[in-house]
């Protein structure tokens, strides 16, 4: 059996995965954290890896989605719309999206017009000052932390898609190489149980994983707890619904046959 590897992307959405390897917790040694994993990192390591949702559409030609590992959240996410005055009364605005990731980018693109009726006439990926003319979208600690102004808004968007489609927004997603399931299944599932590993070890040592987070990155404890309660782990029948329609939202044009698209590993 050929040892593939294990990649996941190294942002706070998927702390439940990478916080354990971070800490150095057992049976996570061999997971490999990369921040912002991209299709082309997946590709080159013929890898097995919790990558962006969106990004994962890059790879369909030639990996499936292992419906064991995903994240994904309804009503409390990482990923926040800060505007000068209530959403609703927002027009023709540029969006403002430092180190947001691609699905963070692709969730305001499917929810802003959609839920709140905002027109973006631009995006810009340097950090702008908020006013009448400009929204920031923040992702990650700071999408947590409670902006200063007192006259700005700050809507949590993982929430607007849920109230907006009764779905889940599934911000990642596990691929594994099409090939390697059929040439090495074997190495397939034990990269996938690698996965399996981080996650029971978050589960074990939840408190902690909080407690250090939460005091690391200067978030409110009971917000970071409640929002991470709010996540779900794996691609049941409501997060693919979520994703499935995340994709179309967002214009995913890639044939999707949920037959060969999806697997679930054993």
């Amino acid at each position: 059996m050929t040892d593939i590897r294990t990649l996941v992307d190294d942002r706070l959405t998927a702390c439940w995965f990478a916080y354990p390897v971070q800490a150095g917790w057992e049976g996570t040694q061999e997971i490999e954290l990369v921040r912002d994993l991209g299709p082309a990192a997946v590709r080159d390591a013929n890898a097995v890896a919790l990558i962006d949702s969106l990004a994962a559409t890059r790879l369909l030609d030639s990996h499936v989605i292992v419906s064991n590992h995903a994240v994904a959240s309804s009503r409390a996410s990482f990923l926040t719309i800060v505007t000068h005055t209530r959403p609703d009364e927002v027009d023709n605005v540029t969006v403002s999206t430092p180190d947001v990731s691609l699905s963070g980018r692709g969730l305001a693109e499917a929810t802003l017009p959609r839920f709140y009726g905002i027109t973006v006439t631009a995006w810009s990926d340097a950090r702008l000052v908020v006013d009448a003319s400009t929204a920031l979208l923040i992702e990650g600690a700071e999408a947590l932390i409670p902006v200063d102004e007192e006259e700005h808004y700050q809507e949590d968007l993982g929430r607007a898609w849920f109230l907006l489609t009764d779905t889940p927004y599934v911000s990642h997603v596990c691929v594994a190489p099409r090939s390697e399931l059929t040439r090495n299944p074997a190495g397939v599932v034990s990269a996938v149980k690698r996965l399996d590993a981080a996650r029971a070890a978050a589960s074990d040592n939840a408190r902690e994983l909080r407690r250090n987070l939460s005091r690391d990155l200067e978030i409110e404890r009971d917000l970071f707890t409640e929002t991470l309660a709010d996540q779900t782990y794996t691609l049941g029948d409501a997060e693919r619904a979520g994703l499935l329609g995340f994709w179309q939202s967002v214009g995913v044009t890639a044939p999707i046959d949920a037959s060969s698209t999806f697997v679930t590993l054993t």
